[in-house]
This record gives structure tokens, sequence and C-alpha cells, in this order.
């Protein structure tokens, strides 16, 4: 006697989509090398998937997790960008990877998105996973930017800084909306900055006034940040993003010198706004930190 066996559709996808996961986990060891794991993982992490992929939530949970066990430097960008995933579980996911992966690199990005995630549940681990970091490098975990910290409003005070900081909005040379690139790079030196400890950001529209009134008020010394993005170099099969931060003194604004920084991203399409992204993040928080490190 035999029995016939039928699944609904949806048992179905079901059926098909844990083999998929199973398979993936089982290719990734003989895959070639750590390079060619980490872009296979990110390509399922991406959102929206490439053509003919499959928009499932699962399989993006899945890619974001095994990023986070590779150990490797190069799952951190993918993963930043996993932080705008539309799913609150993926979300959730990419900040379990990055506190697994504990590369001090991601602070800016997880606090840039814990600046604006609307979830209890995805705040909560993004939280979990800076603690976690920041505790790992020595470093104390700052508290999440203000939402509108990236536009220049004006920052919490800070008692220990000894820098007060003025960041100008961007010249942006891409092809990019002025708006968007200034939301992610002001975002991300801001977050860079307040990780460090040391630093109070200024307003927008300071006038020189009150510029000189908070800095001699603390007895702080002041830095106007000039920030500057080139366009995007898509040659080679790689984006090649490069932000420059020319260093004033503030509120006088006399040149005291340039902090160049710059990172390639292998296997990038041209437009990819996702990539673009994740890339000035990384090298916006750089540019920070060579500020700070050079400038005190």
């Amino acid at each position: 006697m035999s029995v016939r066996v039928t699944t609904t559709p949806t048992q179905a996808r079901r059926v098909l989509l844990g083999l998929c996961c199973a398979l993936l986990l089982e290719l990734l060891p003989s895959s070639a090398g750590a390079d060619g794991r980490v872009q296979f993982l990110a390509d399922r992490l991406k959102f929206p998937p490439a053509q003919g992929a499959p928009d499932d939530f699962r399989v993006r949970t899945n890619a974001a997790l095994a990023l986070g066990a590779t150990d490797d430097d190069a799952a951190v960008a993918p993963l930043c960008g996993g932080l705008d995933d539309p799913s609150d579980v993926v979300r959730q996911a990419v900040a379990v990877a990055l506190k697994k992966l504990s590369r001090p690199v991601s602070l800016e990005c997880l606090g840039r998105r814990d600046a604006i995630e609307q979830s209890a549940s995805v705040k909560q681990q993004i939280s979990k996973a800076r603690d976690a970091i920041a505790a790992a490098s020595g470093r104390t975990a700052a508290p999440a930017p203000a939402a509108g910290a990236a536009q220049g409003e004006p920052d919490a005070a800070n008692g220990s800084a000894k820098f007060y900081v003025s960041v100008s909005h961007v010249a942006n040379n891409t092809t990019r909306p002025a708006a968007d690139i200034d939301r992610v790079v002001r975002g991300a030196i801001a977050s860079k900055l307040q990780t460090l400890g040391d630093y109070q950001l200024a307003p927008d529209g300071e006038t020189t006034t009150a510029a000189k009134v908070a800095v001699a008020k603390r007895k702080l010394k002041g830095y106007y940040l000039g920030v500057s993005v080139d366009n995007f170099d898509y040659s080679g099969g790689s984006l090649r993003v490069r932000v420059k931060i020319a260093v004033f003194s503030y509120p006088g604004k006399d040149l005291r010198g340039e902090v160049p920084a710059s990172a390639s991203l292998p296997g990038s399409r041209p437009g990819d706004s996702n990539a673009e992204d994740q890339l000035m993040t990384v090298v916006a928080g750089r540019a920070a930190e060579l500020f700070a490190q050079n400038f005190r």
C-alpha cells in the first residue's frame, strides 16, 4: 500500500527554503577561500536582492548570522548595510552578527542605526552589540547620537570633552543627492567622535560669537572640519570611496591640515547605493579617527 503525501504551496516553500539554507551552510567551507565566502554571503544579505534571487527575509537572516561567524574584517561592510534592511528580524540578526564579529569599526554603523531604529527588540540587540564590542576593545560605548545629530543639531553636553568640533555640510562630488551623502558621512563622523569621548559637537549655523563663548567657557580647543566626498570610482570591478577632511581652527577657521581616507569594496556594481552607504560610513569614520589621532 502506498500513501501519497501532499503539501500546500506555503509548506513546499518552507521545505525548499530549509534545504537551501542547509545547503548554503554546507557549501561555505568548500568555497574558494575566505573572500569567496564573504562575498557569497554578502550577495544573499543584500536588499533588494539581485534580479531572479528570492526576496525572503529568512535567507538574509541566515546570511547575516553566517557572516558573523566568518571572523573576517570584510564582513563588516555588508553587515553594516544590513542594518537598513526592512525586516526587523534581519536587523536583529545583523546586530547579533556584528557582536560576534566584534570589530571596533562597526561601532559607527551601529551608533548610526541606534539613533533612528524604531523597533525596541532591534534596539536592544544593537545596544548589546555596542556594549560588547566597546568592552572587548577597551572603550566605553558612547550614547547613540540623537536622531538629528547627523543634520548638525546640538549634541548632548559632554562633560569630559576637551575639543569643540563643528562639522561642515559635505561637499558632494558624487552623482547622489547631497542630502543622502550628508546624512551618511556626517552621521558617521559624529558617531566616531562621540565614541572617542573627548569631543563636543557644535550646532549648525552657530555664530562666531556663540562659538567663542562655548570654547572659552569650558576651555575647549576648537576645530572646524570641512568635509568632502570624491566621485565614486567603480573601475576594476570594485567600488572606491574617498573622503577628505580639511581641518581648520574654530571659530577662527585658519587651515591646520587635511586628512584623507579611502577604501575599496570588491564586487560592487555601479549605482549600488547600499554598498556606497556602507563604504562611506566606514571611510568617513576612519577619516574622523585620523583627525582625532593627528590633531590634539
